[in-house]
């Protein structure tokens, strides 16, 4: 069983710099097909960023050193056998799991987004859970705010605001606020109901998906990713539904994760309701 250290900031961004901080890291690779915010994270921590690609298995297409700090995103919380690959390779694994809430612990540190994951369905506007090998040493102000304002409109536009709050965050632990809707939702529940509509989309979607999936049992899809050159169903899917982003910056169409950012279609795994 991997022990570890459990910390809670405001938002994932916030737990990597006091994980950079604490155990002053200068380097760190990095996927090119990753949020930015990941990046300019590290960046005002005076990290280095060294990048890699990966293949449309979401591997990795480089080797690193044994003693190098590598960050790897459990992309769309179905990469959970990647990152058990990595973990056993690669000792300082960092595992990015803004889309995957509840997977298990592996590697020297992970970093699991509450705001990502129950944002939509639940209005939880911050928080992230830290998890460590080592503990950490630093200390942080407890983040008192209590959001009075109820959302009610769970759009992209909503989405949008939160995400602008969140990237001016000074470095804190999680609110009461998120902090007493997070203890109110049935883990289990959602865990379910999630997995649930992930395979009735496979189902209708397999046929003409380029991904395939097994998934184990302890993996809670994120999203459904749906990676299709048929413009006309991407054109129908998104036709009105905002919640359909592209992941995540545009790339250059020489490299492999282009098709990544051009075709794949993130289909939403829950129902769009106001818990708050």
């Amino acid at each position: 069983m991997n022990t570890f250290f459990k910390y809670e900031f405001n938002s994932a961004r916030n737990a990597l710099r006091v994980l950079v901080r604490d155990f002053k890291i200068k380097k760190i690779h990095l996927p090119f097909y990753l949020c930015p915010a990941v990046k300019n994270a590290l960046r005002l921590e005076g990290c280095e960023t060294e990048f890699y690609h990966i293949d449309k298995n979401f591997y990795p297409l480089k080797d690193f050193n044994a003693d190098d700090f590598v960050l790897y995103s459990n992309y769309f919380g179905i990469c959970e056998n990647n990152v058990k690959i990595l973990a056993e390779k690669y000792p300082k694994l960092i595992v990015d799991n803004a889309h995957a809430f509840y997977s298990p612990f592996f590697g020297f540190a992970s970093v699991n987004s509450c705001r990502k994951f129950f944002f939509h369905s639940f209005g939880v506007k911050d928080g992230a859970v830290l998890r460590v090998k080592a503990p950490i040493s630093l200390s942080f102000p407890k983040d008192k705010e209590e959001y009075p304002q109820i959302i009610n409109d769970f759009s992209y536009t909503s989405l949008l605001k939160n995400e602008k709050r969140v990237d001016e965050f000074d470095i804190m632990t999680i609110s009461e606020c998120s902090r007493k809707i997070l203890s109110k939702i049935d883990f289990e529940k959602e865990k379910n109901e999630r997995r649930q509509r992930f395979l009735e989309l496979d189902k209708k979607y397999k046929e003409i998906n380029e991904l395939h999936f097994e998934l184990s049992d302890s993996e809670v899809p994120f999203v459904y990713p749906l990676l299709t050159r048929d413009e006309n169903l991407q054109k129908e899917l998104t036709k009105n539904n905002d919640l359909i982003l592209r992941y995540w910056t545009n790339l250059p169409e020489t490299f492999p994760e282009y098709e990544f950012y051009k075709y794949l279609l993130p289909l939403p795994l829950t129902n769009l309701t106001n818990h708050c």
